[in-house]
């Protein structure tokens, strides 16, 4: 079969996922069948167009990172006597999930274990439409919750699931902390029933944090999203099927984050304007994931790219070793985005000392600003039903698109520009977001639950 026909044939197939979708009758049946096997069904049907937006597989993708040496499960050793008292955290997540929620849970984690502070990790076994391949840190996984302070990696929405498994009598008698992540400035009506399950809620930025003071006065502990040393593949442009010549913009997605709030037809209308067809010099990797389960959508992105050769889409997902290659790959990242609890994406970039155009608006602004970005105006605008959930009463940003094409024009033409907001942006990130400097913060604030509490005593799970 030639490439053509076999691109015909994945699109086509692509089509009729995307038909049963929008059949009522057919997708509340649908429903009806086990996570596992919707799964399975959406990896048949977009089987054909997923071979064509994978990345070429070199010797070099199979190197792995070492395995980590699990912490002790004593308890009693010596992290507890260098912190003195009764210290520690059980913290519940989806531990093994190549989704936010899962990655900034262990990167607070990890962030604490690289300090040396006691903690017991739980992992959370909900079926959900994400992959849950990452073992980093099953090295640690256990059943036990010996310390007095909880800390739950798991959205209101799917709070009460996650307790159920968990059960209940794991948090009887402990100081429950909920890290809950959104988008919008509104927090949904559903969500505030969980409000009375928690004590307290820890949020990664200053708009996550806004929102949730609008509906509660329950303590709110904000804390950024720690970056350390992650391991990188080493995997090079030439493994990776990119211009060895060209300078490369990067985007990056998740499907399951809806595609409306990522807006990357915004990236690439952008890239569209700001390089003719006959810049030659110029590359847009656009990195998605899970595309295959929202087949409409994955037609919109194929369809909007199709016509410029500069511009490559890759759909899978792959773990962070090889993301960070991919990262530290390209020469600057975009985001415009129409809102970001965060922004991980972005802040990984900075780390790495690239570049990046984004939006000026939400989780973002927290870790940039005029000397370390190249930030983008906007109109806020309401959100339309069907662009995400909870839509009732919400607004989002708009991207300038015109600005932002200016921004990445002058990326590749005006020497040493990329350079030094890429430095800046290197230096601020290590600065105000290390691993180091924001597991301080998050135990200080432990130190001072455990202390208010008593020192309750170290205890066995029932």
């Amino acid at each position: 079969m030639s490439n053509g026909s076999a691109a015909e044939r994945g699109t086509t197939l692509l089509g009729l996922a995307a038909w049963i979708r929008r059949q009522g009758w057919l997708r509340k049946a649908y429903r009806l069948f086990p996570q596992p096997m919707r799964n399975r069904l959406s990896l048949m049907l977009a089987a054909p167009a997923r071979k064509r937006v994978r990345f070429p597989r070199t010797p070099a993708w199979d190197w792995t990172p070492s395995r980590p040496v699990a912490q002790s499960t004593d308890f009693h050793s010596s992290p507890h006597r260098v912190f003195g008292g009764n210290v520690g955290v059980n913290i519940f997540a989806y531990f093994r999930g190549q989704f936010g929620l899962g990655e900034s849970a262990r990167l607070y984690t990890r962030a604490l274990i690289d300090a040396g502070y006691p903690v017991a990790l739980l992992d959370i076994g909900l079926q959900l439409p994400h992959g849950f391949d990452d073992d980093s840190l099953d090295g640690y996984l256990g059943s036990e919750t010996p310390h007095g302070i909880h800390l739950l990696f798991v959205n209101p929405d799917y709070l009460e699931d996650a307790l159920r498994e968990i059960g209940r009598t794991k948090l009887a008698g402990g100081y429950v902390i909920a890290c809950w992540f959104w988008e919008l400035e509104i927090i949904p009506p559903e969500w505030l029933p969980a409000l009375d399950i928690v004590d307290e809620i820890m949020v990664s930025s200053s708009f996550v944090e806004a929102a949730f003071r609008r509906v509660t006065d329950k303590p709110i502990f904000r804390v950024p999203l720690p970056l350390g040393d992650e391991p990188d593949s080493g995997l090079t442009r030439v493994d990776l099927g990119l211009r060895t010549d060209a300078f490369i913009f990067l985007v990056t997605f998740d499907f399951n984050s809806w595609l409306d709030r990522k807006n990357p037809f915004a990236a690439i209308e952008a890239f569209i304007r700001a390089f003719p067809p006959e810049r030659d010099d110029v590359q847009l990797l656009v990195k998605s994931s899970n595309g295959y389960r929202h087949p409409e959508p994955f037609l919109r992105l194929l369809k909007a790219t199709s016509s410029d050769a500069r511009i490559l889409v890759r759909d899978e997902v792959i773990g962070r070793h090889h993301v960070q290659a991919i990262q530290r790959c390209a020469d600057a990242y975009v985001s415009l985005h129409r809102a970001e609890g965060f922004g991980l994406g972005l802040a990984e970039s900075m780390r790495l000392g690239k570049p990046v155009v984004a939006t000026a608006w939400s989780g973002n602004v927290d870790f940039m600003n005029e000397s370390n970005s190249l930030l983008v105006d906007f109109e806020l605008v309401p959100v339309k039903s069907g662009q995400y959930s909870h839509t009732q009463g919400q607004r989002w940003a708009e991207a300038n698109i015109e600005q932002a094409a200016t921004c990445m024009r002058r990326l590749v033409d005006e020497t040493g520009l990329a350079q030094q907001i890429g430095g800046r942006a290197r230096m601020d990130i290590h600065e105000r977001l290390s691993s180091q400097t924001v597991a301080a913060h998050l135990i200080d604030h432990l130190t001072l639950i455990h202390s208010v509490r008593g020192h309750p005593p170290i205890k066995s799970s029932p």
